[in-house]
């Protein structure tokens, strides 16, 4: 995949090798709390939320901070990451790099094997991942539940956990901490978030026209 969404998205796309240490076990409040989560998700039929990510590349010590925004509509999504623009009709995913001045045209399927699939963001653990109950933290002045999500196949991700940090008053994701193979950890913080929200009108296909000039590049097989 494109290097800022290997790196960035891995984002909401990056994800796992699992290595648990033995004090580290399954614990039913953890499937319990994601459960809920769920079916509190299953009451919406689309998602907005504006974010926050930051970009830690431990080995050469470069931070990267950006602002985002998502619309969410069963298997389709609108993703904004500073300049980028991901798009998904459920079966395409256009990515617009701004400084490429290109438009990368992939299978949706493709890139959610690739990382984590923005359409799955508030649900990502229903599928595919082993869940481990870290207990109550504090983050931020606020109190919240970790959960640790480990990939079942591993080998196949670009990340080894995910650390989901839940508001169980709210029944929310409100932070999630993708932890890279390489070396390169991603957070991401919801700003606010709103279910049912309106969706703008051609949110989940992409308007070439807004970004004259743009090369597309197909990779599709």
């Amino acid at each position: 995949m494109h290097s800022f969404l290997s790196s960035s998205l891995t984002a909401l796309t990056v994800i796992f090798s699992v290595c648990l240490t033995s004090s580290a076990q399954e614990d039913p409040r953890a499937d319990g709390l994601l459960v809920r989560v769920s079916e509190q998700m299953q009451q919406y039929e689309t998602f907005h939320a504006r974010y926050s990510s930051k970009m830690v590349d431990v080995q050469s010590d470069f931070e990267m901070d950006q602002s985002g925004e998502v619309w969410i509509q069963g298997d389709r999504y609108h993703l904004e990451l500073g300049d980028y623009v991901i798009v998904c009709d459920g079966r395409t995913v256009w990515t617009y790099e701004p400084e490429m001045g290109e438009c990368y045209i992939d299978d949706a399927e493709t890139i959610a094997e690739d990382g984590v699939d923005p359409a799955k963001m508030f649900t990502i653990w229903e599928h595919g991942f082993k869940k481990v109950w870290k207990g109550p933290v504090e983050v931020e002045g606020s109190s919240l539940s970790r959960i640790d999500l480990h990939p079942t196949s591993a080998e196949e991700k670009s990340f080894h956990t995910i650390q989901c940090f839940i508001d169980e008053k709210a029944l929310q994701v409100v932070q999630l901490i993708v932890k890279g193979r390489e070396g390169t950890d991603v957070v991401y913080k919801i700003e606010d978030f709103e279910g049912n929200g309106a969706v703008p009108e051609g949110s989940f296909t992409f308007d070439k026209a807004r970004f004259p000039g743009t090369t597309l590049i197909d990779n599709r097989l």
